[in-house]
């Protein structure tokens, strides 16, 4: 698409959002909001000590350097082909290391940005294959330049030797938060790989997902999701949190998620503006793969949106994310299962657990919910990866505290979990630690940006990511604290070996090991 194709499509859709200029006017004010928060490293603080290697079954690595005293909301990807491992996180601009020893050691791979650092928001995926043998990765973020808080799409096909940034992978005038990255890899050529993104804007709060069928060189328009499902835009209107994209390995049809709260309170209690509302709704809507190529490439949800869940007013969700996940059937266009993983105090006000639920018609119905956890306290920030089918691993943040808060400096820890009947009506779960050491002492805000208005505790941001590596064994990160109370954050790696292969099948001989061994 052209600049002036460009802009002369958001004339058009800012004449089209007219009925809505105050909203967008508050959106604006949220852009400099935002842009001013945008942290800056604190060179006063000691850099954490790298982590230990642990008892557990397998062991951790701090990924990003000791000088980045503020890196958070790490995404990790795992190349199965050659085991290499990607993490991409936010530290006042986004950030990607490599590893070719399954973890054991990592290199900064940096995305040189001629309009120099962005805001962050990353996601990482690998795709397909490359003329020089390599597979193409995928990093997503929100740019500053040279559209605020637009999205752009950084690609490598040398392993992060060399980036190419497309800056309008996906452009809303009314601005976009929180993007999430899918990718369906092409087994022949990367720019053949379908590539999607997920976000909601800042006015409306409206679900859209832009599309790519030629490895991220250019995207389609976005396509708003609620608008294509009248239920589900009444449900969702004005107040939603994206919550995960995923592609199902076999057919390639796409899922996106969000969470929400009810009509009512989306429009009385701030409309996008103060998340003080119980968000007890998640909906997951399905598409056929994108069709189109070039600028024309785009996805279809027409009344294909479901609730998954609503725990009614007295619960809520948003803690902070639900995550989404679809297993592989192993058979070339059959469809796997969908899953759903979120947090909820279902048992009691004070009890925040970790949910799950799955769907074997593309979303349409939904089992109940099961609790995951198996121990008492706080658990948030849950995130999963499938693999074969009923096979997932969870990772998730837990304390033993009901009531986490900075005055109790409570203490935190990186749990992981997996089931491999995840399509059973009461499947079981494993539950181990990920990490013997505490990696974070206060309590946890979970309202997003507006933490800096409640003051709550937002130092470990939002989010934390797991992948599934070439043996079956979890690929974990997360944001490290360590003990020190609103101490320096690092980014933690760790391959956990401790349950079965997710993947049935695979050598778990080559698990934790990347091109160049160990």
């Amino acid at each position: 698409m052209s600049y002036t194709s460009f802009w002369r499509s958001v004339v058009t859709l800012l004449t089209w959002i007219g009925t809505l200029r105050i909203r967008l006017l508050v959106a604006v004010i949220f852009a400099a909001w935002i842009l001013l928060l945008h942290p800056t490293p604190n060179l006063l603080l000691s850099p954490q000590a790298l982590a230990q290697n642990i008892s557990i079954s397998g062991f951790t690595e701090q990924v990003s350097p000791n000088a980045q005293s503020n890196a958070t909301e790490p995404s990790v990807a795992v190349d199965r082909s050659d085991g290499t491992v990607y993490v991409a996180w936010q530290a006042s601009g986004t950030h990607v290391a490599r590893s070719d020893d399954g973890g054991r050691t990592f290199v900064e791979t940096p995305i040189a940005n001629l309009f120099g650092s962005d805001v962050g928001d990353v996601d990482v995926r690998v795709g397909g294959p490359t003329p020089s043998g390599t597979h193409r990765v995928y990093v997503s973020s929100i740019e500053e330049l040279p559209l605020p808080l637009q999205t752009h799409v950084a690609y490598s096909d040398d392993r992060g030797s060399n980036w190419t940034i497309n800056d309008l992978a996906a452009v809303n005038p009314s601005f976009i938060d929180r993007p999430w990255l899918a990718v369906f890899p092409s087994k022949t050529s990367a720019n053949q790989d379908q590539v999607y993104i997920s976000y909601h804007d800042f006015s409306a709060s409206q679900i859209n997902v832009a599309a790519s069928n030629d490895g991220a060189q250019t995207f389609g328009p976005s396509v708003d999701v609620l608008a294509q499902n009248a239920i589900a835009q009444t449900q969702s209107f004005c107040n939603t949190i994206p919550s995960d994209i995923e592609v199902d390995p076999e057919t390639g049809e796409v899922y996106v998620q969000w969470i929400t709260a009810d009509p009512v309170a989306n429009t009385t209690q701030g409309c996008n503006i103060s998340q003080i509302e119980n968000f007890h709704q998640v909906w997951v809507a399905h598409s056929p793969p994108a069709t189109g190529v070039g600028p024309l490439a785009m996805t279809s949800w027409v009344n294909d949106a479901h609730l998954v869940f609503d725990g009614n007013i007295g619960t809520n969700t948003d803690r902070i994310f639900a995550t989404l996940g679809v297993d592989d059937s192993g058979v070339s266009g059959v469809p796997g299962n969908i899953y759903s993983v979120f947090p909820d105090n279902l048992v009691a006000a004070d009890k925040n657990d970790i949910w799950f639920t799955h769907s074997s018609n593309k979303g349409q119905s939904w089992a109940p919910p099961v609790k995951v956890n198996h121990d008492t306290g706080t658990h948030y920030f849950p995130w999963i990866a499938a693999g074969s089918t009923g096979r997932v691993d969870f990772i998730w943040l837990t304390t033993p505290n009901l009531n986490p808060s900075d005055t109790a400096l409570s203490p935190w820890t990186v749990t992981f979990a997996q089931t491999t009947n995840g399509t059973s009506t009461t499947p079981k779960f494993n539950q181990t630690s990920a990490s013997s050491n505490v990696m974070h002492v206060g309590g946890i805000c979970t309202n997003g940006i507006f933490c800096t208005v409640t003051g709550g505790n937002r130092d470990l941001a939002d989010s934390i990511s797991i992948a599934i590596d070439r043996g079956g064994s979890a690929a974990l990160v997360w944001t490290d604290q360590g003990s020190v109370f609103q101490g320096p954050t690092h980014i933690t790696y760790g391959c956990l070996t401790a349950q079965q292969s997710a993947i049935v099948g695979a050598n778990q001989g080559q698990s934790c090991k990347g091109p160049a061994g160990p």
